[in-house]
């Protein structure tokens, strides 16, 4: 019986659902930190990503993981606009990086700030002892740090339409 309920509360809740109340609390603060400690958390909670199968392999990609965030991001009071640089070129190296730009008013002023990701976790290998520890990769995000960053999100807006690849919702 309890398993059953279990399953039953754990299968009602949405994978990606954001809290919208904490970032309108943390909008609501008036201070940045807060603003950038909710996208941290956000991030930790939905670093896993999606599973792609094909008939050949199975990977991880975070495209969706980033585009649900955006659009969630552009909904919400005092968001002017957010944006991901999904139309940039770069390099092909394990782990991978991204940057999501958000640019939201705060207190009068309007600010835009940019969080980077690493997507990927390398493994650790630490032998000094009798008791090594061994930690294989990880293929999650993992939230590096934010920084200001005027004009992030309207050049990443030029990038795609120079690209001709639509915005996202």
């Amino acid at each position: 019986m309890r398993c059953l309920l279990i399953v039953l509360l754990l299968s009602s809740a949405p994978a990606f659902a954001q809290d919208a109340e904490a970032f309108a609390r943390a909008m609501k603060s008036g201070k940045v930190h807060r603003v950038d400690r909710w996208v941290k958390r956000e991030l930790h909670r939905i670093r896993k990503g999606h599973e792609q199968v094909t008939q050949s392999t199975t990977y991880i990609t975070h495209g969706p993981t980033f585009d649900t965030l955006v659009a969630f991001l552009r909904r919400q009071p005092g968001v002017s606009d957010a944006a991901w640089d999904r139309c940039m070129s770069k390099q092909m190296r394990w782990p991978g990086h991204s940057r999501i730009g958000l640019r939201f008013t705060l207190n009068g002023t309007e600010q835009e700030r940019c969080y980077s990701v690493q997507k990927g976790i390398p493994g650790v290998i630490r032998l000094p002892g009798w008791r090594p520890h061994v930690r294989k990769d990880r293929e999650d995000l993992k939230y590096l740090g934010a920084a200001e960053c005027p004009g992030f999100v309207e050049e990443q807006r030029l990038y795609c339409e120079q690209r001709g690849r639509p915005e996202v919702p």
